[in-house]
């Protein structure tokens, strides 16, 4: 049964060599966070598994140009990312890492099914080669322009513009980030590679199979294009110094490739938080993994990860829906940290709330397209929709309530009993159920809303004067404050902290969930009434994103 399955709610993993921007965040963590806070309040049997991904050739770099070690760098900017993501409120269940025993283990295990399987091959890998660093670079470490969509920026293994898989050798112009220097050779390495085209048809079914499971349209079109094209083997080993070391005779100098441990480290990741309860949500029957993602993780998440697990054929359950976001834009750019373009989460939360940024973000979440944020559109949301709209309505009715407690008798309904309050509530448990969050987040605007409009048509300030209106006014009032009270149960997802704000004048002081909507709520009469959000005064145009 569905209600008995356990689910596993992931977000793409963040690299462990610098603070995620807001792109990363809305992109992934933030959604997966949201959705998971949904689960726990319809009560599922949920986890939200995340983690920092520490290995990888942009660490290594990165590390050389600070001077120090990728090891220490990775764990000083994992201890940085623990920390900024409890700044947003987000609630895993647990944040791990993937530079562990766990991991290694699972790595290994999988490493070793796939290579008795015959799903391993050794392969002519060309490998750049920097003649002023003598070094090998991996492909991360290796820029020049897209062959197919003439970015001028794409990395050796991926176009972060337009999300095509690339080779070293097929950059244009290519140059190593750590030095900058042209002067590189393509030297033939023999490697080990994931045989994709062996499971090519497997995977073709995998994704035929799974239409029905809420995928990101760009999430089915994309692979379903790759495949027609067909796939080859993708390298899993490289000449590297940091990782995992390949547990295979001949190949031992080699270290696993970062997005193949990546990878299973949403399983190691799991590992690392419970070794007694991990496989019963990784292998339990019936269960449902949900990968939340931006579209430059598209292809590693519904061709390879599903080629991994179906040719390890260890009972692990596969991908069940793939959310990929589209791109928030910065000016027209894509938020890139190497490139300057947009906030990262440190600076972000210096300029506003991070309540403030949860609920900004998921308003313009670039569900089916890419989205632009501007200093103007932020101002208009947090001013006229976060402010004017929802914030207003709150203080209002709360204030009227206060001020006038000796003369109305409150005894709200439960908000189930309301009828256009339970019709809106129900459309946010269908926005959520298809993975439309933004919707579901427009649901709770709609209902704020709902709320102006009938204290604006009762006008309760003057009806008040009048003993004749009191009893009237008592049950119009009531009715607000269910109102008031329902967003703040519905906002949990989006705005946790404000959520908490609300709820408190209720007496409410646990985690909301969505039985309290059948609950009459109480309003504490004694508590001081404290407007929830402050307006952005701009009217010298100072207010900036940076």
């Amino acid at each position: 049964m569905e209600d008995q399955c356990k689910i596993v709610v992931t977000a793409a993993l963040p690299y462990s060599y610098s603070i995620p921007h807001l792109g990363n965040f809305v992109g992934s963590i933030l959604p997966a966070d949201v959705y998971y806070k949904y689960l726990k309040m319809s009560q599922k049997d949920a986890i939200f598994i995340c983690g920092s991904d520490q290995h990888g050739t942009s660490g290594e770099a990165t590390a050389i140009k600070a001077n120090t070690t990728p090891d220490i760098l990775s764990e000083e900017i994992h201890s940085r990312l623990k920390e900024i993501f409890s700044k947003y409120n987000c609630t895993f269940t647990y944040y791990g890492k993937t530079h562990t025993e766990q991991n290694r283990s699972v790595v290994y295990e999988i490493f070793k099914a796939l290579d008795n399987h015959s799903y391993i091959v050794e392969v002519e890998n060309i490998m750049p080669y920097c003649n002023n660093n003598q070094m090998y670079l991996a492909d991360t470490l290796i820029e020049g322009t897209c062959p197919y969509c003439k970015y001028n920026g794409a990395k050796g293994n991926q176009c972060e513009n337009c999300g095509r898989l690339l080779e070293p050798q097929q950059l244009v112009e290519p140059h190593c980030t750590i030095c900058g220097n042209k002067d590189l050779v393509f030297k033939s390495v023999k490697s080990l590679a994931l045989a994709l085209d062996k499971l090519q048809d497997k995977i073709f079914t995998f994704i035929n199979s799974s239409l029905g499971n809420h995928w990101s349209k760009n999430s089915v079109n994309k692979p379903i294009s790759y495949i027609k094209e067909g796939l080859k083997p993708r390298e899993i080993t490289r000449n590297t110094k940091w990782g995992f070391s390949v547990p295979k005779k001949g190949y031992e100098d080699q270290n696993i490739y970062v997005w193949f441990d990546a990878l299973i480290g949403y399983i190691g990741i799991t590992k690392e938080w419970d070794e007694s309860r991990w496989e019963g949500y990784w292998k339990g029957r019936g269960n449902r993994i949900i990968h939340f993602m931006g579209k430059d993780n598209i292809e590693f998440h519904t061709l390879v990860w599903p080629g991994i697990l179906i040719g390890a054929d260890l009972g692990f359950t596969m991908p069940t829906t793939i959310r990929a976001s589209e791109y928030l834009l910065s000016k027209g750019l894509k938020f890139s940290k190497s490139r300057g373009a947009g906030l990262d989460m440190e600076k972000a939360i210096q300029i506003l709330p991070a309540d403030y940024w949860r609920f900004m973000l998921m308003y313009l979440y670039p569900e089916t397209a890419d989205t632009d944020l501007s200093d103007s559109l932020a101002l208009q949301i947090i001013n006229g929709v976060i402010n004017d709209n929802i914030g207003n309505l709150i203080n209002r009715v709360m204030k009227f309530a206060k001020e006038n407690s000796k003369l109305l008798t409150l005894d709200c309904r439960a908000p189930a009993e309301i009828g256009r309050v339970g019709e809106i509530f129900e459309k946010y448990i269908k926005c959520f159920d298809s993975f439309a969050l933004r919707e579901a987040l427009q649901s709770i605007v709609e209902l704020s809303s709902l709320g102006n409009s009938l204290i604006g048509n009762q006008k309760p300030w003057l009806r008040i004067k009048d003993a004749k209106n009191h009893a009237a006014l008592s049950a119009e009032l009531s009715d607000l404050l269910s109102i008031v009270y329902t967003l703040g149960v519905l906002l949990w997802p989006f705005t946790p902290k404000k959520s908490a704000d609300i709820l408190a004048y209720f007496g409410i002081e646990k985690e909301p969930n969505f039985e309290m909507l059948k609950d009459k709520p109480l309003f504490n009469r004694e508590k001081e009434v404290i407007p929830l959000f402050e307006k952005i005064d701009d009217k010298k145009g100072a207010f900036t994103l940076g």
